[in-house]
């Protein structure tokens, strides 16, 4: 017999057949779920994939993964949430993907702190800033809680917000608390994304302080 040839033992030919019994038992098995008419429970795999509907096909995707990278959160949580409200408008979904558990940073609330405001504090620029530290009332049952109050090296109080996208909700809200709060008020724009990132600064102090 040449030394290449395969040798198998008796117990893995069965009926003129040739295999191991487990693989016997996968090959009659599914055969039996095929020949069935009653609903087979999906693998894992196939069961994401079942989870999309029509609507989020390849273009959607990348397109929830756009918004997903703005925001800083996870692109299943994007279309979790496009399927759970389908009525909303583009606008109103990022806004409500925007709202971030209380408390917790957005990529780039934390990329300016990573960038502005811990540099600002290492060079004495500015003595104190904490995320969310401040609610503010606006109106009965309004409030707005600014991303970072800080406290400047001259002693003043500032309330910075950060958006990687400025609404004109977002900007009218912050605007009305500056025409209310003798402080500070400065919208922060994100420009760009990595190396290449840059921080617009816009003043909406109210002048009437």
């Amino acid at each position: 017999m040449s030394k290449s040839a395969v040798r198998f033992p008796e117990s893995a030919i069965a009926d003129g057949c040739v295999g191991t019994a487990r693989i016997r038992e996968q090959i009659a098995g599914a055969a039996a779920r095929l020949a069935s008419t009653e609903p087979v429970p999906l693998d894992g795999a196939i069961k994401r994939l079942a989870q999309y509907d029509a609507a989020e096909t390849a273009a959607a995707f990348m397109q929830a993964s756009t918004v997903a990278l703005g925001l800083g959160v996870e692109v299943e949580r994007v279309l979790a949430d496009w399927r759970n409200a389908p009525s909303l408008s583009p606008i109103e979904r990022m806004q409500q993907l925007g709202r971030m558990p209380r408390g917790k940073q957005n990529k780039t609330e934390t990329a300016y702190e990573e960038e502005v405001l811990k540099p600002q504090l290492h060079a004495g620029e500015i003595l104190f800033y904490r995320f969310e530290a401040i609610k503010l009332r606006l109106a009965d049952n309004t409030f707005i809680t600014i991303d970072f109050p800080v406290i400047t090296a001259a002693g003043q109080l500032e309330f910075r917000e950060v958006k990687g996208r400025w609404t004109d909700d977002a900007r009218a809200k912050t605007k009305i608390a500056a025409a209310q709060f003798p402080f500070r008020f400065i919208a922060i724009h994100a420009v760009g994304r990595g190396s290449r990132r840059t921080w617009r600064v816009e003043d909406l102090t109210s002048r009437s302080w």
